[in-house]
């Protein structure tokens, strides 16, 4: 026998994260800048329960060099900024200019 379930009552608790058009048009405008002098070559964006995240690489087979997460914790209405590099936190920020900033700064990995 078949159970009738509502929508609304079906949908997980939380909400989805997603960047944004003004997100993704600060996020690609500094990326596109980076290709074109030739440093960044590849990016990718992904979706989690609670985050968005936008990974830039040097090369497509490698990991990502820098990595900007749209974090939404339980309880905020507001979305965190991360960027990490390598795994390490470089800047977090509740507006994502100023995570853009350091981007645009002439960042560059150093090799171990």
């Amino acid at each position: 026998m078949a159970q009738l379930l509502l929508l609304s009552e079906y949908r997980r608790d939380g909400r989805r994260v997603f960047f944004d058009r003004e997100d993704l048009n600060h996020l690609l405008g500094v990326y596109s800048r980076q290709v074109a002098r030739g440093i960044w070559r590849d990016y990718a964006i992904d979706h989690r329960s609670n985050m968005a995240i936008f990974s830039i690489f040097k090369r497509s087979q490698e990991q990502a060099i820098f990595t900007v997460t749209k974090v939404l914790l339980r309880g905020d209405k507001e979305p965190n900024y991360v960027l990490l590099s390598r795994n390490r936190q470089i800047k977090s920020s509740r507006d994502l200019r100023q995570v853009i900033d350091v981007l645009q700064r002439q960042l560059t990995v150093v090799e171990r």
